[in-house]
């Protein structure tokens, strides 16, 4: 393949040039350094850069599930990160707004649909549980939440599979004992040549 033809067929330029670990890993550098300083990193600071956010929905993209009809996120939080992502892929999405038993489901949502929960900052599997219960409570078949950020311990992924059924992909760890996260395609890459 020539440059102009590895170009056409690459969904971005960086991809091109760029393993899925370098996409990564220049991303999440770029998390920590919006982050404040005081070992947190600001969810609001990453999603308010449109950079960080369609960089963002290009890896988040890769860790869909086949089949996948719309995207799910818990209204003020998640609407940046989905937005992106929904743009990216061209799914639809639909919000959550309360939480606990008054979380409810707006948009348009159809029973049966196979769904995605988008939550950009994770600490606890309870981060979690309105939009994936809502989602529920609508008869939409919730597959995974995707996070950008699991600020938690390892609990969270092994909590929502036990108490709801749902599988949980995170991008990055900010807990600094545990190693940056990898993207969904580092085991599948291929030489574009």
């Amino acid at each position: 393949m020539n440059l102009a033809q590895v170009l056409r067929t690459a969904p971005d330029a960086p991809s091109a040039f760029q393993s899925a670990r370098q996409r990564s890993a220049e991303l999440y550098a770029d998390i920590l350094a919006v982050a404040p300083g005081d070992g947190r990193v600001d969810a609001e600071a990453v999603q308010s850069r449109p950079s960080i956010l369609r960089r963002t929905a290009a890896l988040l993209s890769e860790a869909l599930p086949p089949g996948t009809d719309r995207l799910v996120c818990a209204a003020p939080d998640g609407i940046a990160a989905t937005t992106a992502l929904a743009l990216h892929t061209g799914l639809p999405f639909a919000t959550v707004t309360g939480t606990g038993d008054d979380a409810r489901l707006t948009g348009e949502a159809h029973v049966g649909e196979h769904t995605v929960v988008v939550v950009p900052l994770v600490g606890t599997a309870r981060d979690a549980a309105p939009p994936v219960l809502a989602a529920t409570r609508a008869g939409m078949r919730v597959s995974c939440v995707l996070s950008v950020l699991d600020s938690g311990d390892s609990s969270v992924a092994d909590t929502l599979l036990e108490q709801y059924g749902v599988r949980f992909h995170a991008l990055f760890s900010t807990t600094p004992s545990r190693a940056p996260l990898g993207s969904a395609t580092d085991q599948k890459e291929v030489d574009p040549r």
